[in-house]
C-alpha cells in the first residue's frame, strides 16, 4: 500500500467520525426566548412557544394542541420570570433533542 493511499484512507476515517459526531450532537438543539405578558405562566407559555417555533414551524400546531413537541424529548427546561409593572417578563432556555 502506497503512502499515499495510507494518506487518503486517513483522511477519509477522520472526515467520517466527524461526520458521524456530528450527527449524534445534530439530534439535540439548545434554544432560548424571551416573553411579556400579563401573567407569570401566559409568559413561560408564549416563551415556550417561541423556543418550539425556532425548532421548527412544523412542530408549532401540535404543540399547541397537547403541549408536547412530537418526536422531541425537551431536556433543562428553565425560566427566569421578572415583574414588570403591570406584566411578567420570561427568559427561557431548553434543550431539544430527537427521540
Amino acid at each position: 500500500m502506497s503512502i499515499r493511499s495510507k494518506v487518503a484512507g486517513g483522511v477519509f476515517a477522520v472526515a467520517l467520525a466527524f461526520s458521524m459526531s456530528g450527527a449524534a450532537s445534530a439530534a439535540c438543539v439548545k434554544k432560548s426566548a424571551q416573553a411579556t405578558s400579563g401573567s407569570e405562566s401566559s409568559a413561560k407559555w408564549f416563551a415556550m412557544e417561541t423556543m418550539v417555533q425556532a425548532v421548527s414551524w412544523g412542530l408549532w400546531p401540535g404543540w399547541v394542541a397537547t403541549g408536547e413537541v412530537s418526536g422531541y424529548t425537551v431536556k433543562k427546561e428553565r425560566y427566569k420570570c421578572s415583574a414588570d409593572g403591570g406584566s411578567y417578563t420570561c427568559i427561557s432556555w431548553a434543550t431539544f433533542c430527537q427521540k
